[in-house]
């Protein structure tokens, strides 16, 4: 073995030379060292060359060849009847080259049927607008007939919504809409975007929407979503942008939510937990935070909220997902970005890393996971691979990311050489509260981006994603629309 480094002097300077050289020995050794764990670690992790190109653990399924989603409308996509039903937005090219084409921002439907294996698609608005924001969210009626609710990208004050026949969506009836709140049309901030449907116990339909004043509103249906009326906006944030929201209900007449105080390019963001029931807003541990607003004028701030996490420059919080367990108890999944403070948009983004919160009963508990690697692309530097919870397991989780979920290492793929976003699952350990996580796809030459699991009664998992590459701000992708159906657990 070749010494790292030698001394041939004897002049008094020999002692300070040959401590020098012990200290830079022994740090390179520790370098040496640090390396081997970290392989050792990716080895361990499934990060190594050892899976063959574009491995998916289990069959993959194409649902459609080319679309996207936001992640603020719910749920994108569902299962029911045993069918697997996706929506998303067809992209043509770069934003504006491509809109002379008909196909560009068709809004569309996968349908895929589960036990025969078939999978058909349908345009259900075509032409509306390439801009991910434009994804429906679904809701099954007690006739059996699906509701698909969607809207442009905040340049209407308008929402827009059909509905199926009976246990068949790929079949729809007339295309309606719902004019919204909002006086002076060229405020944009009046416009609607992100509808977030949900069912109450007396059989009316309330959907979540940003709209007027740019912040939460509501609209409501007693007649099955086939007329609507303006409910209120009701939640105000910072007021640079908007709150941003996830929603989740417990089917018995609570909707459990999560919310901002704005963009997080605009604010050093936390994080707040509220639920909705009878009227009244509550804190986490059932204290009336007020009643839900019924016009224009809201009156509850996010930050009179229960708060989950503190955000500080170095930790700006941005929801991804919202469950509820077994006992009506929130969990949620956020991600932080960690090296913004300072910076200007566009020069952060490059450590973003998943946190992961849990109400008990009496008190959040919040940790951080895992790295969620670099910003999907420059300018938004909040924006991530994105995950999912399993929404029958609290201790499950799925995330994207271009970093090993463990040491942060890039994932730089064998296929190509490049780096790619990944999707992993991670499982949580009870008793130590550990997280360890396993390879859903490696050695990928597309991106593995924005993964949805839809509530199924079935022991079986569906993971559905966007796979490919996304390029530009909510305008431009080239992702397919693909799924998986995992085995039990």
């Amino acid at each position: 073995m070749r010494l790292l480094c030698t001394t041939d002097s004897m002049d008094p300077s020999f002692l300070l030379r040959a401590a020098r050289c012990a200290i830079n020995t022994i740090s390179r050794l520790l370098g040496l060292a640090a390396l081997f764990l970290i392989a050792c670690a990716g080895t361990l992790l499934g990060t190594n060359d050892s899976f063959p190109t574009n491995y998916v653990a289990g069959t993959l399924i194409q649902l459609n060849d080319n679309g996207a989603w936001s992640w603020f409308m719910d749920p994108r996509v569902i299962v029911d009847d045993g069918k697997l039903i996706a929506g998303s937005v067809r992209a043509i090219g770069k934003f504006q080259s491509g809109a002379s084409d008909p196909r560009w921002g068709n809004v569309e439907i996968a349908v895929y049927d589960i036990a025969a294996k078939k999978t058909a698609t349908i345009v259900l608005h075509p032409h509306l607008e390439q801009d991910d924001h434009d994804a429906p969210a679904f809701l099954v009626r007690p006739d059996g007939r699906y509701m698909a609710m969607y809207s442009k990208h905040a340049a209407e004050r308008k929402m827009y919504y059909r509905i199926s026949e009976p246990h068949n969506p790929l079949v729809w009836g007339p295309t309606r809409s719902v004019e919204t709140p909002g006086a002076d049309a060229s405020y944009a901030g009046n416009n609607d975007t992100y509808a977030n449907p949900f069912r109450l116990p007396d059989g009316r339909i309330v959907n979540f929407y940003r709209g007027f004043h740019h912040e939460p509103n509501y609209m409501v249906s007693k007649d099955e979503g086939q007329t609507w009326t303006y409910g209120g906006h009701w939640l105000y944030g910072k007021g640079g942008y908007s709150p941003y929201l996830k929603y989740a209900d417990d089917g018995k007449g609570t909707v459990h939510f999560v919310a901002t105080e704005d963009h997080p390019r605009n604010f050093d963001n936390s994080l707040y937990h509220a639920y909705l029931r009878s009227g009244t807003i509550y804190q986490s541990n059932g204290t009336p935070v007020g009643p839900l607003s019924t016009s224009t004028d809201a009156k509850i701030a996010t930050w009179e909220l229960t708060k989950i996490f503190q955000g500080t420059p170095d930790n700006v919080a941005w929801m991804i997902d919202l469950e509820l367990d077994r006992d009506g108890h929130p969990y949620v999944l956020f991600s932080c970005q960690i090296d913004g403070r300072g910076l200007p948009r566009g020069q952060g983004g490059m450590d973003l890393r998943y946190h992961y919160a849990r109400w008990d009963g009496a008190a959040w508990h919040t940790e951080e996971i895992a790295h969620a690697g670099g910003r999907l692309y420059p300018g938004e530097d909040d924006y991530s691979g994105l995950g999912a919870l399993d929404p029958k397991n609290p201790d499950i989780v799925y995330i994207s990311t271009d970093a090993d979920p463990v040491t942060g290492v890039p994932l730089v793929s064998q296929a190509d050489h490049r780096r790619h976003y990944e999707l992993f699952r991670g499982t949580r350990e009870q008793q130590s509260g550990k997280w360890t996580w396993t390879p859903i796809t490696r050695n990928s030459t597309y991106d593995n981006l924005r993964p949805v699991i839809p509530k199924w009664n079935d022991p079986r998992t569906a993971l559905v994603w966007m796979r490919g590459s996304y390029s530009n701000n909510h305008g431009e992708w080239t992702t397919a629309v693909v799924a998986v159906i995992l085995p039990p657990r």
